[in-house]
């Protein structure tokens, strides 16, 4: 394993993050050494590994104590508050095998200072509506680290169409914008979180078993019993499957089908987004204002 992921590692370009990349897309890997990677090989021992930091290649810059390898800082894209709450993960085995996991992948979405976006948008305390989604957008330019998002410029995948139609429906006055970018929700308590937080480029749920899982499920557990009146909006069997985490006395569990285009009739009509903010207000938590400007 060892021997496959070294030679990967020193096949990149470490100052472009290009791999033959001609058309110069957005790589998920960047500032890998080439230098240090060469200086480890398949005789490395699993100690001198244990005791190199711990970091996903290894990599050490000769005048430093610190990785010279971005992925292996791969937390420090974590906002503060949240770093301090899940810093017990990132020193378990299963992260440091996501890390190697995203260092021996070529490309993949979103971009690395993007994976954890969904904790610069709001506190953990703030939180008050969950939506979970599967796996990030595999496309180049679309994943931004939160659910169902997509920036600015960026065409509006399928299912956020079907969302921007639900909530047109449901909440008085939503106007469907000319943009898929969710952010304004984000920045209210809105946890737009993947079930999988990365993914390799073309290749739908390629991360799907490489630990992420298991963090995000950490995520949800954390929710669960450290804040109350929380929403949860769990659409499609993936993420309906997330249910058995949550106190059903302690918050508000919703349920439908995906928004897909496959399953979207039962998503449609399910009100998620008015049952939310009676719920939230009840609690004297506050609505989420779910208009999105242009």
């Amino acid at each position: 394993m060892l021997d496959r992921y070294f030679k990967k590692c020193s096949s990149v370009n470490h100052q472009t993050g290009n791999d033959n990349n001609k058309n110069n897309e957005p790589m998920g890997i960047i500032n890998r050494s080439n230098e240090g990677c060469s200086k480890l090989g398949v005789g490395t021992t699993s100690r001198e590994l244990e005791n190199m930091d711990r970091g996903c290649c290894l990599v050490k810059d000769e005048d430093s104590t610190s990785s010279s390898c971005t992925v292996c800082k791969l937390e420090t894209f974590v906002e503060k508050d949240w770093k301090f709450l899940l810093e017990e993960e990132f020193r378990k085995d299963y992260f440091l095998k996501i890390k190697k996991a995203l260092h021996s992948t070529s490309i993949f979405y979103p971009p690395i200072e993007k994976i954890f976006n969904f904790t610069h948008f709001s506190s953990f305390k703030d939180i008050k509506v969950v939506i979970m989604g599967q796996d990030p957008y595999h496309n180049p330019g679309q994943a931004m680290g939160l659910s169902f998002s997509v920036p600015r410029g960026i065409k509006i995948p399928p299912s956020l169409i079907n969302i921007y139609q639900e909530l047109s429906k449901d909440i008085p006055g939503f106007v469907a914008p000319g943009h898929g970018d969710l952010t304004e929700w984000a920045a209210q308590g809105v946890l737009l979180l993947n079930d999988t937080l990365t993914v390799e480029k073309n290749k739908p749920a390629s991360h799907s078993e490489i630990g992420w899982k298991r963090f995000t499920k950490r995520i949800l557990e954390l929710i669960n019993t450290r804040l109350q009146h929380v929403v949860f909006m769990l659409w499609g069997n993936h993420a309906r499957q997330n249910a058995r985490l949550i106190d059903g006395a302690r918050h508000l569990i919703l349920e439908a089908g995906h928004p897909s285009p496959f399953s979207v009739k039962m998503f449609e009509g399910c009100k998620h987004f008015s049952k939310a903010n009676k719920y939230l207000s009840s609690h004297l938590r506050g609505a989420i204002d779910w208009k999105l400007s242009n």
